[in-house]
């Protein structure tokens, strides 16, 4: 048994907030929907309650960090990003005093990317890891034809240096040759297009190389490749993690694919399972990729029409509350810098959602208060990413003794 609070702490421009200031509610949406798609820009809102007569300092783009303590790291960003909407309330003033609510609204650096373009000189043949890198150093960094020919100084406020002008993003920049995976796994047919916004650049590439574009709690940009996800940690959920009562799965007719096309730089590549057809009836899906090579195309062909040509009946959503003293502070610690492609394992379900899974987180939702963090998790199965399972794929110390009695490894 181990007690836990989080204790959130806000800050505005790397102040935290007065103690006159009191945070009601936390909720920040991150990370995807599904595997199928690129992840969203991630998303806070804050409720802040203070007095009428004690305003807070804060402005639209300002930057907004939150964090919680962890019982082992101390305070972890959970969410960083910038101020794009302000609404204040005032919900009673006089002499008995009075009480006005902030509700802030931050996104994270993806919505930062929307509003870039990249691309002018075009893109070579080249890796899925390594045009993503230049499409993301391209939209950040401000270079001397970014800027209006006849800007001075002057017209500056006092104290501007090139290094702050539009410098929300240098920490961002300076980390992103270690957070993107160079080269990717797939190659790339040569771009040639233009200016283009950058997220259209940036999500073609991550799809072409079936990778991962997404925000870390910290306010990093991360791409992880294809084969990114096999090296990662895995965390074991028990029964004691998990709330019962946020399982959650839905088997769709509208998500199953058994004829499936992917068009590629000259070409396309096509898979059938004649099986799902009798089943469920031929149900077509597309893909567009800028991949190069027809090999490529026709691998992914096959591993798509593999993840999908039949209904999903593992769940979707699990709900960790953090503050039950179930719960134990090693699992804490990974959850507060939960990230998208977290490998999660556990034999703990309820027969109905089969018992075991082994999967991917892909999207989280924070839900905080003083004392209260509910960690909502929007998972995959391990099948969707790696549709063919070999065996360093496994978690460590994976045994048989694991799966149920009639378990065969053709079934895994």
């Amino acid at each position: 048994m181990t007690t836990y609070s989080p204790q959130p702490t806000l800050l505005l421009n790397s102040v935290a907030l007065s103690d006159d200031v009191i945070i009601n509610d936390i909720s920040v949406n991150m990370g995807r929907a599904n595997i199928l798609e690129q992840p969203s820009p991630g998303y806070a809102r804050v409720d802040l309650w203070t007095s009428g007569d004690d305003p807070i300092d804060v402005a639209l783009s300002q930057p907004l960090q939150i964090k919680i303590q962890t019982p082992s790291n101390g305070a972890v960003s959970i969410f960083n990003g910038i101020v794009s909407d302000i609404e204040i309330k005032l919900s009673g003033f006089g002499n008995a005093g009075s009480l006005t609510i902030y509700t802030l609204t931050a996104v994270g650096p993806l919505a930062s990317l929307n509003k870039k373009v990249a691309g002018l000189s075009g893109f070579p043949e080249e890796f899925d890891g390594t045009r993503i890198l230049k499409i993301l150093t391209e939209a950040f960094l401000v270079e001397w034809d970014d800027i209006a020919p006849n800007l001075t100084w002057a017209q500056l406020p006092a104290g501007t240096t090139w290094e702050s002008y539009d410098g929300v993003n240098n920490t961002l920049v300076a980390n992103l040759t270690n957070d993107i995976d160079v080269p990717g796994v797939y190659e790339l047919t040569a771009y040639t297009g233009g200016d283009a916004n950058s997220v259209t650049l940036t999500t073609n590439a991550a799809q072409s190389g079936r990778g991962v574009l997404s925000e870390h709690g910290d306010g990093s940009l991360h791409y992880d490749d294809y084969l990114a996800r096999i090296d990662f940690d895995q965390l074991l959920l028990t029964q004691d993690d998990i709330l019962s009562s946020g399982l959650e799965t839905a088997s769709q007719w509208s998500e199953i694919v058994n004829d499936v096309f992917v068009n590629y730089g000259s070409g396309e590549a096509t898979a059938r399972d004649e099986t799902s057809i009798f089943l469920y009836g031929q149900l077509t899906g597309t893909r567009e990729t800028d991949l190069l090579h027809l090999a490529d195309a026709q691998s992914q062909a096959q591993e798509f029409l593999e993840s999908r040509a039949y209904p999903r009946t593992y769940p979707t959503t699990f709900t960790i509350p953090l503050h039950s003293s179930t719960v134990t502070n090693s699992t804490r610690d990974v959850l507060a810098a939960v990230y998208c492609g977290l490998p999660i394992t556990t034999n703990d379900l309820p027969a109905v959602f089969g018992t075991t899974f082994q999967g991917y987180v892909e999207g989280w939702s924070w839900r905080i208060r003083e004392k209260e963090a509910y960690l909502q998790l929007t998972t995959s199965s391990l099948e969707e990413t790696y549709p063919n399972i070999i065996w360093y794929q496994l978690p460590t110390g994976m045994s048989w003794a694991d799966y149920p009695a009639d378990q065969r490894w053709e079934d895994i």
